[in-house]
């Protein structure tokens, strides 16, 4: 895992985390002059993600490990914000779980919209609100998605089964609370 740093190192401290596959100067490099003014930005670039080092990303654990080890030392354990898009959003709640450092504000973030043009992230979010919806009121998957389900191998399979468990107490919940 490499780090980046910039700014004042005396204003609060901001993680910034990348998505799966995501270089962190592609996701951050706009953004990272703006949140300068307010925080010392700190970019994580995990292993295997980083053009500077020949390292493979081998678990969440050892990397979330990494990143509470540089947390731990470099700012004594604590931090301002954690914000993490995907992947990185993951790691944010890991970090959290944990326990071993202390985030005042952990942002969870998702590439697939936090990251489109407002015409494409409308679009994304009006595509799947009625999916979302339907799933919600009916208990289930909707039925194109479950025979695409159908199709895949028992292990993914498996995980189509879950989705549809977790729909039908979300629904029953959604039912007790009108």
């Amino acid at each position: 895992m490499k780090t980046y740093e910039f700014g004042d190192k005396n204003k609060p401290v901001i993680l910034l985390l990348p998505g799966t596959c995501c270089h962190w100067k592609a996701t951050f490099g706009e953004v990272i002059p703006l949140l300068e003014q307010s925080f010392y930005v700190v970019c994580v670039s995990y292993d295997g993600f980083d053009e500077t080092e020949d390292t493979v990303f081998r678990s969440m654990t050892e990397e979330a490990e990494k990143m509470e080890g540089y947390i731990q030392e470099r700012f004594d354990g604590r931090i301002c914000c954690a914000y993490g898009c995907s992947l990185g959003g993951s790691f944010v709640g890991l970090l959290v779980q944990c326990g071993k450092i202390h985030i005042d504000h952990g942002i969870l973030g998702s590439s697939d919209l936090d990251q489109s043009s407002s015409l494409a992230a409308s679009f994304k979010a009006h595509l799947m609100a009625p999916i979302l919806q339907g799933m919600l009121q009916k208990g289930k998957l909707p039925n194109w998605m479950n025979r695409w389900g159908e199709k895949c191998p028992p292990e993914e399979r498996a995980y189509f089964d879950k989705m549809n468990q977790k729909a039908s107490v979300t629904s029953s919940l959604n039912k007790a609370y009108e």
